[in-house]
């Protein structure tokens, strides 16, 4: 009887199976097992979420208490999300050990090399965490992923990371703040805008700096009118 009465409850009114979207195992080439977690709270909401929105004689009071808690529950977790993305720079450049490597050995070894990325820049950090982007290529090295325990050290690392270009070991390493897609797009749009400039004058006066299109000549104006990072 039991098992009768749970076959009917998971089946529409008009008896067709309930349409419960799955729940992804694998992380995708590149994502780190927090930012999986994070996206697995979304996905487990949504499949509660459409059950219950499914299965007849659920009281509607129970659906809208759990679309409640699903917003309440939502919230802090894009503000994880923010809280990670604050402090995610993207590293490029870092030599790769071959594929045939054991995997501990290449895991070790691009940590090692972001501390004497760190060390060369004269900053002090123990990132929370570091990993390569994407699948492995014969021709070049992966991105290197670093998410850093506060917003300061994110910030500093970023504003010394072009004097690597001043050193010979470094001169090849560019690191860049994590994007997302849509601030993909408008760095390349303001970066493009920056070129235009450029090649109407026949000099580079232009370039991108903190989200804006600005001279060169005015940085130091700009960081004293912003002043130093503070916070973390």
């Amino acid at each position: 009887m039991p098992a009768t009465t749970r076959s009917r409850r998971n089946r529409n009114k008009d008896g067709s199976p309930i349409n419960v979207p799955e729940v992804p195992v694998a992380s995708p080439a590149g994502e780190s097992v927090l930012d999986s977690k994070l996206q697995d709270v979304s996905v487990h909401l949504n499949t509660i979420s459409a059950f219950l929105e499914s299965t007849p004689n659920v009281p509607r009071s129970v659906v809208e208490s759990f679309h409640a808690l699903q917003s309440i529950i939502s919230v802090p977790h894009k503000n994880c999300e923010d809280f990670l993305h604050r402090r995610s720079i993207v590293i490029q450049g870092i030599p790769e050990l071959p594929l045939s490597t054991i995997p501990s050995i290449r895991q070790a070894d691009v940590e090692a090399k972001v501390t004497e990325v760190f060390d060369a820049l004269g900053v002090e950090a123990r990132p929370w965490a570091v990993f390569r982007m994407g699948r492995w290529s014969e021709t070049k090295p992966r991105l290197t992923k670093v998410i850093l325990p506060s917003r300061s050290q994110y910030l500093t690392v970023l504003g010394k990371a072009s004097s690597l270009r001043d050193t010979s070991k470094y001169r090849h390493i560019f690191i860049r703040a994590s994007l997302t897609e849509e601030e993909r797009r408008k760095e390349y749009d303001l970066r493009r805008e920056a070129r235009e400039k450029n090649q109407s004058l026949g000099h580079k006066e232009y370039v991108v700096y903190r989200g804006e299109v600005v001279r060169i000549s005015d940085i130091p104006n700009i960081r004293e009118r912003q002043g130093k990072p503070q916070g973390n």
